[in-house]
């Protein structure tokens, strides 16, 4: 029972860090450096098109996520809204391969949470509190941006991730790591616990400077969007922005 539990646990942390991880965060919008840009998802293992990401930045504090089949149907939906907090944001999410439904809302102090696995399921609710250090999905490269000076001098930074599957947080570690090449950013994301981290494997975030703002370049790790099984695949995503037309004011 125990083991299972926590496959289940380690297989909710891949799948939705990285929702993360692979939102544009809302300095990007503010630089206008981009309103739109999509990103390409690859299966680790066959290098093949498993999907696409389109996103659009309705305003600065709103943000919407198509998710796109190959042949170009949309399956899913997310709005992320940065009204009560950049780093927690408000989240609506609705997947239609399996059912699959996440909604996050900040409230007097408490983050309420509401999760469905898929059709079959009802849905399951809790209330949290909470906290300066708790970051949900996109907040969490809003987190890394916010921070980007203490990450790339080295610094190892914890986060309280929201998992909406558990109906509860848990300790992350985030911290920089050797790249490829010396024009990009490489951070590892990981879970606090060593018991965790002896089941589950690490994230990688690629960034990228264009106008001396950092912005997401690719993500390797657990997709946060299943198939058509409701199986969650081992991705790669390469994101695309299409030449901004303002510079920046806002330095790192």
């Amino acid at each position: 029972m125990l083991k299972t539990r926590l496959i289940k646990f380690i297989i909710a942390v891949n799948l939705l860090l990285l929702s993360v991880l692979i939102n544009a965060e809302v300095t990007a919008y503010k630089a206008n450096i981009q309103a739109q840009f999509s990103g390409k998802a690859y299966d680790i293992n066959t290098n093949k098109l498993v999907y696409s990401e389109h996103h659009n930045y309705l305003s600065e504090k709103l943000h919407i996520v198509d998710y796109k089949e190959v042949n170009g149907d949309v399956f899913a939906t997310k709005e992320i809204d940065y009204s009560d907090s950049y780093f927690s944001p408000n989240i609506i999410q609705a997947n239609t391969r399996n059912g699959e439904k996440i909604t996050t809302k900040k409230s007097n102090g408490t983050m309420k949470i509401s999760y469905q696995e898929n059709n079959k399921y009802n849905k399951e609710k809790n209330t949290i509190d909470f906290t300066p250090s708790l970051v949900v999905d996109a907040g969490f490269n809003h987190f890394i941006t916010h921070n980007w000076h203490n990450l790339i001098k080295g610094k190892e930074l914890t986060i309280d991730y929201l998992i909406p599957s558990r109906l509860d947080h848990y300790e992350l570690r985030i911290k920089k790591v050797p790249c490829d090449t010396d024009e990009f950013y490489c951070f590892n994301i990981s879970a606090a616990s060593f018991v965790i981290r002896m089941f589950s494997s690490d994230l990688k975030l690629t960034y990228e400077i264009y106008n001396t703002i950092p912005r997401l370049k690719s993500f390797q790790g657990r997709s946060n969007i299943c198939d058509n099984q409701g199986k969650y695949q081992d991705v790669k995503i390469i994101y695309r922005y299409d030449n901004p037309t303002a510079s920046s004011s806002q330095k790192f």
